[in-house]
């Protein structure tokens, strides 16, 4: 089967959340069964030199009509192959995108993506796929392309946040209906606004998210976004599949980015000594021994920070000392800042996004703190498991489906949870925690259990083969 997936992200080259790591070890596991293709755009500021094999694609068929502004870009735009592992990519080098350093918030993003899905349709019947795979509202005009062309492909599309949705005022989208899209907008209007994303949840065979209590949550309002009615009236083709995480890439005891490596042996060793190296570098005088929370994500109101701020203020007597990584909301930048400057003993923020120094994060931390009022999956209760990190989430989409507490069969927990928006609950959860930390045994039973947990891709990915082969079923 040849596989190909269209992403406005991939990990090493573009990363900016979960998407480029669900989709980069996805594609990795996938191309040990499968021939794997991966469409993105290139920037100028990837974070990896691809490795280009000199082979490049048109992003339009030689024979189209050349009249509007978008098939002339089209036409000056190419698609350079390059290799990672077994997996083939093409990055869409075009004047839309090689200028750019980030991948998201620049202007004219509904214009942009709008070419490079277009670009990525043209691309998947030239090189003939058998199934195109689309992520996200950056991509989910290429399911419209496919849907409404005689020569289209069986699309699948997965919805990683359904927060944001690619919805833009009509007037600006009426390029769509013009060469070489010529497209019906009404497929595409929801609320007043031309919504990239309700058209592939409208068009494409078949539509999933990355778990399935975030499944069965955005089936109602408010969890919906304004698209609840659309989802459930594609019920029997909306699926949840849990992420799977890259062990290779996600293991601590050869992770390059930790001072010290560790396994299961030597977890708690390998802790105290990678708080050492972090305090050093941090330049905060704090004892090893005392619990370390991380936490590590955009500031945003998703991520639900605001709780954990407020718990943070409240529980002072509780001895955790907090390292925080992230950016964003210029509101919780200040707040963090204060605290980080006003609170030497308690908390430490790095405002921005280092691989290296959340891999250290990681390593370091006795417990993983994601207070996410939504989180259609979470990854870093993953990594954190694998880490020996006792991740401590809200009860929420993915976070509920990875991480049990159980208090009346300890030997069941792999974390603990609290309810959304409820700093009392987080606090009783930190108190909790802090209890854990201060019974050496149950301390060692909890870290070997969550290290000892599976989350590779090596069986999950069959899920995605089997919605593969229903939809070819269905199209022979």
């Amino acid at each position: 089967m040849k596989i190909f997936h269209a992403t406005a992200e991939f990990f090493p080259y573009i990363k900016m959340g979960g998407l480029s790591d669900m989709l980069s070890s996805l594609s990795k596991q996938q191309s040990e069964t499968h021939e794997v293709c991966v469409a993105l755009p290139l920037i100028r500021n990837v974070k990896v030199e691809p490795d280009f094999t000199g082979k490049t694609f048109s992003a339009i068929h030689p024979n189209s009509i050349l009249g509007a502004e978008s098939s002339f870009i089209l036409r000056d735009s190419l698609f350079r192959e390059a290799k990672y592992g077994n997996v083939t990519l093409y990055f869409f080098d075009s004047p839309l995108f090689n200028s750019l350093d980030k991948i998201y918030e620049n202007p004219d993003e509904h214009y942009r993506f709008a070419l490079f899905s277009y670009a990525c349709f043209h691309l998947s019947l030239s090189i003939e796929v058998d199934i195109v795979h689309c992520h996200d509202w950056h991509t989910a005009l290429t399911t419209y392309f496919h849907s409404s062309s005689t020569i289209g492909l069986p699309t699948i599309f997965t919805i990683h946040n359904l927060a944001y949705q690619g919805d833009h005022p009509e007037y600006l989208c009426g390029f769509l209906k013009g060469e070489p899209f010529y497209l019906n907008l009404d497929i595409l209007k929801h609320n007043g606004k031309i919504n990239y994303l309700k058209g592939a949840v409208s068009v494409s065979n078949r539509i999933t998210t990355v778990s399935p209590g975030y499944r069965d949550e955005v089936l109602w309002e408010p969890n919906g976004c304004g698209l609840s009615y659309n989802l459930r009236q594609r019920g029997k083709d909306f699926l949840g599949i849990l992420n799977g995480i890259d062990y290779q890439e996600w293991n601590p005891a050869s992770d390059n980015n930790i001072d010290y490596n560790f396994d299961l042996l030597t977890v708690a060793q390998g802790k105290i000594k990678n708080k050492s190296a972090l305090y050093k570098e941090i330049k905060r005088d704090i004892n090893p021994s005392r619990p370390l929370i991380g936490l590590i994500g955009r500031l945003t109101w998703q991520k639900g920070y605001k709780t954990f701020l407020e718990s943070f203020k409240n529980k002072t007597n509780l001895p955790f000392f907090y390292v925080f990584l992230g950016s964003g909301d210029p509101e919780l930048e200040n707040e963090l800042f204060y605290h980080s400057h006003h609170s030497l003993d308690r908390l430490f923020f790095y405002k921005g996004y280092s691989e290296s120094f959340a891999r250290k994060i990681e390593a370091s931390s006795d417990f993983f703190l994601m207070p996410s009022l939504f989180e259609p999956c979470g990854l870093n209760q993953l990594y954190s498991h694998a880490y020996g990190s006792i991740p401590i989430v809200s009860r929420v989409g993915g976070l509920k489906d990875t991480v049990i507490e159980d208090p009346y069969e300890f030997s069941m927990n792999t974390g603990l949870l609290f309810e959304p928006g409820d700093y009392h609950s987080l606090d009783y959860s930190l108190e909790r925690a802090n209890t854990l930390y201060n019974n050496s045994q149950q301390l060692i039973d909890i870290r070997s259990r969550i290290m000892k947990l599976d989350w590779s891709w090596s069986n999950r990915f069959k899920e995605y083969t089997t919605v593969y082969k229903s939809m070819l079923a269905e199209k022979s």
